[in-house]
């Protein structure tokens, strides 16, 4: 899913990064987004890219996403206890 923003949300900063790997994220940009000192964040590597998503923000789509393939699996199981009596039954004239 591709997620359209326009321009007055997005916000484009240049940040430097240490030898040792630190980066400072811009004040402005941790006051947009609420990140406090003592924020989790998660860093994710997709391809050449970086994404810096809240902890909780992460938790919250693991567990939508759980509660999404728990419906499906339930729905499937369902369907094929729905038709083991008819299973049984071919199985049984044989």
């Amino acid at each position: 899913m591709i997620k359209v923003i326009s321009m007055n949300q997005m916000k484009i900063k240049t940040i430097s990064m240490n030898e040792r790997g630190v980066m400072v994220i811009p004040e402005e940009i941790r006051e947009d987004l609420n990140i406090a000192g003592k924020t989790t964040l998660v860093l994710i590597a997709v391809g050449n890219q970086l994404i810096l998503k809240k902890q909780e923000d992460v938790a919250n789509l693991l567990v939508s996403e759980d509660v999404f393939w728990k419906k499906i699996s339930e729905e499937s199981l369902r369907r094929a206890w729905g038709k083991e009596d008819a299973i049984w039954d071919k199985i049984a004239k044989k």
